[in-house]
Order: C-alpha cells, then structure tokens, then sequence
C-alpha cells in the first residue's frame, strides 16, 4: 500500500483511523497507459488534510478531514493534480497487483506454503451440517526434500467463502505467533540485537514495527515470506533498536549486517506478493 502523505520517523506507517466513513464512488481513475484504478472517498474525524493511499488491490483512497465532505469533482480535481505521483505508484505497485489478481482467480486455497517454516499444508473441505466452520490440523504426512507437508481440513459451512476465510486466517494467524518469534529471536541474537520482546501482530500496512520501548512487532502475514525475506524484516526492525528513525546512520547500521542490503529492502517492499489474495480479501 502507498499512502501519499508524511511517514512518522519510525517504520511504522500511521495506522488508518478507525473512525473513517467510506462512500462509495461511481468513478475510476483512468492512467495515461490505460490502467484504470478504482476511487473510493474516505472521511475521518482524525485526518488534517486531504491525502491519498494506493493499495495493491488497485483501489485509490482518498481521505479527507469529515469536517468537509468532498464533491465528486473536487475529488476528481485533486486527483488530476496529482496525477504524476498516481500513475508512478501505479507502475511501481503493477507487478503485486497482477499477483493479487492471479492469486483471487483461484479462490479458496487448496494448500498453505508457509516457506519460513518450511511447511506445506494440504487443505480439504468438508461439508457438514455445522452453521460454522472448524478447522482441524492433521500430523505430518510427508516430506519433499526439507519441506514437511501436513494436511489441514476445514469442515462444517464449507460452502460460505467467507466463512472458510476466517477460520484460515484463524490458523495462519496462530501458526505465525508459533514460528516468527522464535526465527527473529535466532535472526537477533545472530547480529547481538537484545529487544525487549517480540511478537506477532495484524497490520495492514508495514511488515514490522519497533517501539520506543524496544519491543520488535512482525506482521503475521510474514509467515508466507521466504526466509531470505522474513530475516530482512527482523534486521530491518533490529536496526531500529539503535535508531529509531531512517537516517543514514539506520542505513549504516542496518546494512552492517551480514546479508542486508538495499536490494533486499526492496524485495522487502514488494513483498505483498507473497500473500495469497484469499488472506488479503479477508482481512481488508
């Protein structure tokens, strides 16, 4: 997600207030290269200025204070002035929302590929007469090369999709509290890094967060990262513990590490397409 406006001096992006009203809009935004993006308005009580926040979904937000209720040309004329920085977001987001798009033509997944834990879980459905859905977590069936492959089976109202998105989401966010801390805690004693705890959290914007108190907090959805990408996330936050900001000496810092460079902060940036389009829609 790309937010058009001032970052906070740490790595977290400002969460979206939670007191926002959203109307919906008749209108897309049309790129000069024919991508054509959808436009929803957003108010909040919180917001000072009007800002503007791109997801990989491929929908344009724009957020306005409520004290003032935009007309639809008055968004379309703020759209139009900002044109340059849309269409480049919209380049540079391209190749995440195509994999989003190919992720949700499948719907409802048929395994879990967790890389990080060297896991794949082989998902079925079973229909029951159960107004719920449960899930249930067999042992290890097999393994191909290091990976083990266990079989989960969802059962119950199998036939409600979103219903079949929680109880995933259920299991996805309850393996991830099981293997991220202990693989940043590996990641941090490597570098000498000594935070105060770590801990699995939900955003819906960056992959990680590390607080004053030096706490490091990792988003769940790092369980579908490769390890190569999940150990960038964990230093990324690690460096943090020494400066709390992005100045050069963070860069200095992080970049110290064996393994961290500039590259894979970018890959990092992109990794949004790891993430299956089934968890995404679930939590949005």
């Amino acid at each position: 997600m790309i937010d058009l406006s001032r970052r906070p001096t740490n790595d977290m992006p400002k969460r979206l207030p939670s007191d926002l009203s959203k109307r919906p809009s008749t209108r897309d935004f049309l790129c000069a290269d024919g991508t054509r993006l959808s436009v929803e308005v957003r108010t909040s009580t919180r917001a000072r200025h009007q800002r503007l926040i791109l997801s990989h979904q491929g929908v344009l937000e724009f957020v306005s204070p409520s004290r003032a209720q935009p007309s639809d040309a008055e968004v379309m004329g703020y759209l139009e002035e900002h044109r340059t920085w849309i269409e480049r977001a919209a380049r540079r987001t391209k190749p995440q929302r195509d994999a989003y798009e190919e992720s949700r033509a499948f719907g409802l997944p048929t395994h879990l590929d967790f890389p990080l834990a060297n896991e794949l879980w082989l998902v079925t459905y079973r229909p029951t007469q159960a107004a719920s859905v449960a899930v249930r977590a067999a042992g290890l069936r097999r393994l191909e090369g290091s990976r083990q492959v266990y079989a989960l089976t969802l059962s119950g109202a199998v036939h409600d999709e979103v219903l079949c998105r929680r109880a995933l989401i259920r299991f996805v966010t309850k393996r991830a509290r099981e293997v991220i801390p202990p693989f940043a805690w590996e990641v941090c004693r490597a570098i000498g890094a000594r935070p105060a705890s770590i801990t699995v959290n939900s955003r819906k914007s960056a992959w990680g967060v590390c607080t004053h108190s030096g706490d490091i907090r990792i988003d769940r959805r790092v369980l579908f990262f490769p390890r190569d990408l999940a150990r960038q996330v964990t230093l990324h936050e690690a460096a943090h513990l020494r400066h709390l900001n992005h100045s050069q000496r963070f860069y200095d810092e992080l970049y110290s590490y064996e393994g961290s460079t500039a590259e894979a902060e970018r890959a990092v940036k992109k990794g949004i397409s790891f993430v299956p389009a089934w968890f995404i829609d679930g939590i949005s």
